[in-house]
């Protein structure tokens, strides 16, 4: 159930308090309530999924450089795979496109670089990514560069409607999704974690989960948890215009992380500025006007087709926005428990947040249950310290 609370229909009480309403935290309340457990979520905004969320190029793709990543991401992917299923709803139609991940480049050294990162990948199960010297690559895929060297690619990687995940898992949940009702601090007694402070009144649980995206490190300092969280922005534009192959891959500049796939009547182009600093958790991030042609001389670069998009561009065919990434700098997602504050745990510094939502909330729960054991988990907050 999805809804205000007022006064009379508030819940006083519950198993499991997750703070945050983006894809994390409901698809751990999701879990969490299917697991069996009275699980409320707290969502400080008029709605579920409307900030990194909303900003997110919602792509998902397993070539990775950690094991525990590409697992965590083949997790996920599966669950994306079979959602309807998975969420016992067979109306629901996530917009999944299993058109591929390319990664490029023009590096002179990347054919012996991405050939022993593929067999790195096939190593440890992945064995579906494809290395591409340039000419293949060239051949298969028309619109690169004749600068572009080697690449890799796997078809199962793709892209989907991460608004349309969100509000899955909350139709196909148990748990109580409290909008507009902003947490304001965690009580702890002898036992651990005991009350949910919120603006509309207190929820006595045992249990809470943080995930607040950019917000979880105010959370957590509330109950004295200090987490090393590192929050850039990150830009995204979608450009209208029927030039774009609708059929072409996600394709991502190995040396640069510019990255464009297509959507519908044009395509989607992201990039994260190396030359950004560091920023605050912030509700309204704004995005620069510059970007578009920033990001259009980085996706030239390797996608010449980009250059003649760009010459001919009115800005009312672009829809600019930008949210945040929040990471940690082994650029693995802090999951589980928090040794000394009893009950409290974390789904928190996601830097891939849509592609590892599903199979992150899933741990959590699985750890919050028991079904998990905390030595089997190699996303602890203690690895940190």
């Amino acid at each position: 159930m999805i809804s205000v609370p007022d006064d009379t229909s508030f819940p006083r009480r519950a198993d499991v308090v997750v703070i945050g309403g983006g894809i994390v935290g409901v698809s751990t309340a999701f879990y969490t309530s299917r697991a069996g457990l009275d699980t409320i979520l707290l969502e400080m905004r008029d709605g579920l999924a409307t900030l990194t969320t909303a900003a997110s190029a919602e792509t998902f793709h397993a070539q990775l450089d950690q094991v525990e990543m590409i697992r965590l991401v083949q997790s996920s992917i599966e669950i994306f795979e079979h959602f309807s299923t998975v969420i016992g709803l067979a109306d629901c139609d996530i917009g999944l496109h299993q058109q591929g991940c390319l990664f490029i480049s023009s590096d002179p050294y990347a054919p012996q670089v991405l050939q022993a990162r593929v067999e790195f990948q096939h190593s440890v199960g992945l064995e579906d990514v494809e290395f591409l010297d340039g000419a293949d690559a060239r051949h298969r895929f028309p619109f690169l560069s004749p600068r572009v060297t080697a690449a890799t690619y796997r078809a199962k990687d793709g892209w989907l409607s991460s608004h349309q995940v969100t509000y899955g898992f909350a139709r196909g949940s148990q748990a109580c999704f409290l909008l507009r009702t902003r947490a304001t601090n965690i009580k702890v007694d002898g036992k651990g974690v005991c009350e949910v402070e919120t603006e509309r009144g207190t929820i006595h649980t045992r249990t809470v989960v943080i995930a607040a995206g950019p917000f979880s490190g105010q959370v957590s300092r509330w109950v004295g948890v200090e987490l090393p969280l590192q929050i850039l922005r990150l830009q995204k534009v979608v450009i209208a215009d029927p030039a774009i192959p609708q059929d072409a891959p996600m394709t991502i500049d190995w040396e640069t992380g510019c990255y464009w796939r297509p959507e519908v009547g044009g395509g989607m182009l992201g990039w994260a500025d190396p030359d950004e600093l560091e920023t605050e958790p912030a509700e309204n991030v704004l995005a620069d006007w510059r970007f578009p042609a920033l990001v259009l001389e980085q996706a030239s670069r390797l996608s010449p087709l980009w250059k003649d998009v760009g010459c001919n561009l009115g800005r009312d065919r672009l829809f600019l926005s930008a949210g945040q990434q929040v990471y940690v700098s082994d650029g693995m997602p802090i999951l589980g428990p928090v040794s000394g504050v009893e009950g409290l745990f974390l789904n928190a510094a996601l830097p891939k947040g849509v592609m590892t939502a599903p199979a992150a909330g899933r741990y959590v729960a699985e750890m919050i249950t028991g079904q998990m054991l905390t030595e089997d988990n190699p996303f602890g907050y203690e690895r940190l310290n």
